[in-house]
């Protein structure tokens, strides 16, 4: 029986990382991976947009997600590990908490993310809010120094990245 894995994807692709180690555990175990893009509509609620420039902007925003999604499982394709996409919308750290209790996962894989002390007051990273609030197990992946130098060299000519 294959073991259900969440990972979250995000638009700046830090989890690389998490997407590699999940196919390194593959080779150990069978898994079946949810490959999860959060487009953050809760911003845009904050910021008082009329609801029809809400929709053009989840619209782009939801292209860029599948652009996202589609890069990540790239890796997931090659190693021939099962793997589904999927994107939600609303706070990123309450839909994963959400996505992994109710599909049932047995994990959620997330990347190392470093946030500032300006992030930190403010209420952390998606990483650390899921780190506190969901029930499913975590499985935190740290990132190398070689890793984090060659992340940044990748976004720096990535087209995901916004202009």
């Amino acid at each position: 029986m294959k073991s259900k894995v969440l990972i979250p994807v995000d638009t700046a692709r830090n989890s690389i990382t998490a997407e590699e180690h999940a196919i390194k555990l593959s080779w150990r175990m069978p898994l079946a991976v949810t490959l999860l893009n959060v487009v953050n509509t809760k911003r845009l609620e904050q910021h008082g947009i009329s609801p029809d420039d809400q929709n053009r902007i989840k619209d782009s925003m939801r292209k860029r997600a599948e652009k996202v999604l589609q890069a990540a499982a790239e890796p997931f394709q090659k190693a021939g590990v099962e793997y589904e996409t999927r994107i939600e919308e609303g706070q990123p750290a309450a839909v994963i908490c959400r996505e992994a209790e109710e599909g049932g996962y047995e994990m959620v894989i997330l990347p190392q993310s470093g946030f500032s002390e300006l992030e930190e007051i403010l209420g952390g990273s998606v990483v650390h809010n899921v780190l506190w609030k969901c029930k499913t197990p975590i499985l935190l992946v740290k990132h190398s120094q070689q890793q984090l130098e060659d992340q940044r060299k990748k976004l720096a000519q990535s087209e995901l990245l916004p202009r």
